[in-house]
């Protein structure tokens, strides 16, 4: 119980510090003007796009990788029974 109201309040804590940096308005504006937090300098359109692409590339090569290893530790015990 009190190891729950420590995460809790550390998350809590955690929320109002990235609050009074303004973070979601800084994260809202790097994603649709591509300006970067903290400076007047924003990202050209074709930039963003290839950020954006890199992004996605990452993430669906974690899911396949995630999605191959699961088939496989999943398929090789029953081969090993029926043999």
């Amino acid at each position: 119980m009190k190891k729950t109201i420590a995460i809790i309040l550390t998350i809590f804590s955690l929320l109002l510090i990235l609050d009074s940096f303004n973070f979601g308005h800084a994260l809202m504006m790097f994603y649709l003007a591509g300006v970067i937090p903290g400076t007047n300098v924003a990202i050209d359109g074709a930039q963003m796009l290839e950020f954006f692409a890199i992004v996605a590339g990452f993430t669906v090569a974690r899911v396949m990788a995630y999605l191959v290893r699961s088939f496989k530790q999943g398929v090789a015990p029953i081969a090993r029974a029926q043999a």
